[in-house]
Order: C-alpha cells, then sequence, then structure tokens
C-alpha cells in the first residue's frame, strides 16, 4: 500500500529569518506507523535536517519541527489521477474559515524566500530567480 507523510520542516537563517515548509513524501507502506517509521528514516539519511550555507554565505540550520499527518493513498488502476494527500481542516473560534484559506494560500515571495537558497543558487540573482518563478508558472 502506498503512503504519504506531511513533514513540517523549519528553517532558520543565521541573519534571523525563518521559514516553514510543507513537504509530503509518498511511500510504500504496510501501515501508517511504517510510513512514520520510513519518513523519519528518510529525513536521518539523506540528509533533510543538514544545515546548509545560502547565497549570502550564511549558515541556514533546518529542523523537522513535525511529522504532522499521514495519509493512505488509495490505488485504483482505472484512475488517472491520483490523490497523494488530503487534509481536513475546520474553522474553530481561534481560526476563521478565512484565516485558514489564507494561511494555505499564501506563499513567500522569491524575495522572501532568497535567505533559504542553497548556495549552488549563488550565482542567481534575484531578478534572475523571479524569472525563472515566472516562467516556471507559464
Amino acid at each position: 500500500m502506498k503512503y504519504s507523510v506531511k513533514l513540517l520542516i523549519k528553517s532558520t537563517a543565521e541573519s534571523g529569518e525563518v521559514s516553514i515548509e510543507e513537504s509530503i513524501l509518498m511511500m510504500e507502506a504496510d501501515s501508517f506507523d511504517d510510513a512514520y517509521d520510513k519518513a523519519e528514516r528518510y529525513v536521518e539519511t539523506f540528509g533533510v535536517c543538514e544545515p546548509y550555507v545560502n547565497i549570502f554565505g550564511k549558515r541556514v540550520d533546518v529542523e523537522v519541527v513535525s511529522y504532522a499527518d499521514c495519509f493512505r493513498i488509495d490505488e485504483d488502476e482505472a484512475d488517472e489521477v491520483t490523490e497523494v494527500y488530503s487534509s481536513i481542516v475546520c474553522p474553530n473560534a481561534k481560526q476563521t474559515e478565512e484565516m485558514i484559506v489564507a494561511v494555505h494560500e499564501a506563499s513567500a515571495t522569491v524575495k522572501e524566500r532568497t535567505p533559504f537558497r542553497s548556495m549552488e543558487f549563488a550565482n542567481l540573482s534575484v531578478e534572475e530567480l523571479e524569472e525563472l518563478l515566472r516562467k516556471a508558472k507559464e
């Protein structure tokens, strides 16, 4: 059976900026517990939380702050599209529907993401990164 596990990964740049990334991993697993175990092993094995140097030569520390959810993927060969993750969030007294939608629609701008760019992007300016993003959206 296939499962997906959602991770929340916090990156903290030496300059003080913080980002939270939602990452969804898909894997073969025997159960929800097995899927979580495989996600944890993936994080350890592939150095997901290894610090790195950003394009400004500053250290960025990375940590998984939550293995937030697990989803069993229904595999139906007849379908052209497969749902790999789904989450239900219900409005309440502290979070209105509008707040939930705003959080899920919000994304960092290229400029806001810049402190988290790996050194491998060091030769690209913010303008070049914005151009790459624009082309990716086309």
